[in-house]
Order: C-alpha cells, then sequence, then structure tokens
C-alpha cells in the first residue's frame, strides 16, 4: 500500500511539473512573438552591457559613483556613438545615393555581357541582368534609409534595457546565475564561451569596418572615383559578409572604371580591392588578437547567415554565438550524460589546449615578424 502511494505521489508530481512547464512554455511563446520586434533591441542591450560591464564595476567599486550614476553615464556614452553613427551613415547616404546613377554605372557592361554571350551556345548571363540590378541596386541603397529610420527606434529600447542592465548588474548576474541550469566547470565553460564571443564581436565588427572603410575611402580617392564616402561605406558593409567580402564593392568599380577607358586605374583598382581593403580585416585581427575568440571560418560563414534575417544587424554577432552554443551544449550533453568514456574526455580536452597552443605560437610568431 505504502508502495502504491509513493508511486502515485510520483506521478502526481510529474504531471503536475509537466503542466507547470507547459504552462511557462505556453507564456514564453505569447511573449516572444508579442515583443519580437524588440529582440534585437535586447540582444544589442546584451552586446553592450558585456563591453561596458567592466567600466561599470571600476566606476562602482573603485571610484565610489552611485549604481545609477554610473549607468547614466555609460548610457550616455552608448547613446552618443550610436547616435553619431546613425547620423553620419544617414548624412552619408541620403546626400551622395540621390546623385549616382546606376544605370550609367553598369552600361558599360553591356558590351561585355554581350560580347561573353556571342562566344556561347546559350546565354550565360541574360540580357535585363544589368538593367534589373541597377534597378535592385537603387532599390538597395533607398531601403537602407529605411532601415536606418527603423534603427532609430531599436537604439532607443536598447538603450533603457541597457540602463536597467547596469544599474542592476550584480543582482542581475547573481540570479541568472542562481538558475543557470549548468554545474561546475560546465557552467563556467559556458560563461566563458558566451562572453568571448560577445565582447570578441562587439569590439571587433566595428573596428574592422572603420579600418576597411577608411582604407577604401583612401585608395577610391586615389584613383578618382566619385562619391567616395557613399562607396567606402558600401565596402565596410560588405566586408562584413564571408568569404566574398569587400571584393563585392571594389571589383565592379574597377571593371567601370576599365569600361571609362582606363584601364591601368581600373586593373590597378582592383588588385588594391582584392590585395589592400579585402585583407585590412586580417591585419586587424592580428593587432586584436588578445580580445578575438578563434572562431572557426564556417561557423562565422553560417552564423551570419542565419543570424541577420532572425535578428537584423544584432545576427553579425548572435548567428555565431547560436551556432557556437549549439556545438558547446553537444559538447556539455556528452560529458554530463557520461556518453564519453573518461579517456575520451581527456584526449578532448588536450586536443583543445594543444588547438589553443598552436593558435597562441602563430600569434607570437606574427607579432616577431
Amino acid at each position: 500500500m505504502a508502495e502504491l502511494d509513493e508511486t502515485i505521489r510520483k506521478n502526481n508530481l510529474f504531471f503536475r511539473q509537466l503542466l507547470f512547464l507547459s504552462v511557462l512554455i505556453l507564456i514564453g511563446v505569447v511573449m516572444l512573438r508579442e515583443l519580437s520586434f524588440i529582440i534585437g533591441s535586447f540582444l544589442g542591450a546584451i552586446t553592450l552591457y558585456m563591453v561596458f560591464r567592466p567600466w561599470q564595476y571600476k566606476l562602482i567599486e573603485r571610484y565610489r559613483w552611485r549604481p545609477w550614476l554610473a549607468s547614466l553615464l555609460l548610457v550616455a556614452l552608448a547613446l552618443i556613438v550610436l547616435g553619431g553613427l546613425l547620423f553620419g551613415v544617414f548624412r552619408v547616404i541620403s546626400a551622395e545615393i540621390i546623385n549616382i546613377d546606376f544605370k550609367s554605372l553598369l552600361s558599360g557592361l553591356d558590351g561585355i555581357v554581350e560580347k561573353i554571350n556571342r562566344q556561347l551556345p546559350f546565354n550565360l548571363i541574360p540580357a535585363t541582368y544589368l538593367s534589373d540590378s541597377s534597378a535592385y541596386l537603387t532599390k538597395a541603397a533607398g531601403s537602407i534609409i529605411n532601415t536606418t529610420y527603423s534603427f532609430v527606434i531599436n537604439i532607443l529600447f536598447t538603450i533603457i534595457i541597457l540602463y536597467f542592465m547596469l544599474a542592476n548588474a550584480r543582482k542581475l548576474e547573481r540570479r541568472l546565475g542562481r538558475y543557470n541550469p549548468f554545474k561546475g566547470d560546465n557552467r563556467q565553460l559556458v560563461n566563458k564561451e558566451v562572453s568571448d564571443i560577445i565582447y570578441s564581436n562587439a569590439l571587433g565588427i566595428p573596428i574592422i569596418m572603420l579600418g576597411q572603410g577608411l582604407t577604401a575611402a583612401l585608395v577610391y580617392w586615389l584613383f578618382g572615383i566619385q562619391h567616395i564616402a557613399f562607396w567606402a561605406f558600401l565596402t565596410a558593409i560588405a566586408g562584413l559578409i564571408p568569404v566574398v567580402g569587400s571584393v563585392i564593392v571594389s571589383i565592379p568599380l574597377g571593371i567601370s572604371v576599365i569600361m571609362q577607358g582606363h584601364v591601368w586605374q581600373g586593373v590597378l583598382l582592383m588588385l588594391c580591392g582584392m590585395l589592400v581593403i579585402a585583407n585590412v580585416d586580417n591585419l586587424i585581427r592580428i593587432f586584436l588578437n588578445k580580445k578575438m575568440t578563434d572562431t572557426h571560418p564556417l561557423i562565422v560563414i553560417f552564423g551570419v547567415f542565419m543570424g541577420i534575417p532572425l535578428f537584423g544587424f544584432w545576427g553579425i554577432i548572435f548567428g555565431p554565438l547560436l551556432i557556437s552554443l549549439f556545438l558547446l551544449l553537444v559538447k556539455i550533453y556528452y560529458h554530463e550524460f557520461k556518453l564519453m568514456t573518461p579517456q575520451e574526455i581527456k584526449e578532448e580536452r588536450l586536443d583543445d589546449m594543444a588547438s589553443r597552443s598552436r593558435k597562441g605560437g602563430m600569434r607570437l610568431g606574427k607579432r616577431k615578424r
């Protein structure tokens, strides 16, 4: 009888827990659906929180500032930076886009397309490709302005969320620590992985964009390209695209210069685009190697392609983060539930240590050179 009562009690507990989790999931899905417009702001606030967190603690602990005052200062700094960036981008696009004739820019390629199609038994490039491309470029450039307007609202929500996160940083981290499902080494591993990837991308992406944009502006100025600010901005944006990167902009510009009769200038412009502008990010990563994580290129490629449709601009950071976390959770799952033998776990850790050691040696070698 006692065993039957214990079984009934356990079953009741299981079904109560299942019902409770179902209600939680249902409410969470409803909240996520209705607040989906704010997801980008929330992710942006997390990113900025990881950047400003050390400064917040330094102001509070070393200089004895009030938490609300330190938070207000850092939020004002973030607002100035983001607002200045937004204003600069909008001014560049709105001032330059009305003066750019994309049709004339692509018209010189008509002859090349026609020759290629004549030499082949089929049309490798459709005849309407360039006209469609010019219309698409005009539409895409115009949509950037609309995105800029929506980005204003995104920034406002980001700043509000960031203030409350910084003002309650200690309490927030303590509570998140209590509800962290991971224990021991796995908890530290997850915390470090998330922190490193967010901080790395939040620091590295803006600096790389700025470096490529300034380098592109200098190269375009040397070759007499018109509307330098606009093309440098597009080059900096294109540099975020894995594999192809900034050559999406520099190669067509070089071809357009050749079509205008300046063959050597066009060839040199394309070479500078492939050898100089495209490699600025690699040079910057050498100087930032202490702050940049060694994320596998495939994770970055698939993460960016997945993250941008999901999270907008912040998907550049959180797309690779999601894939990295998925792979990390797979590893932790195998460790937690003993699906790997102690010898396999030890070998895996030795492989990770050896990999980090090789990368550290490579970085040291780069510094010496």
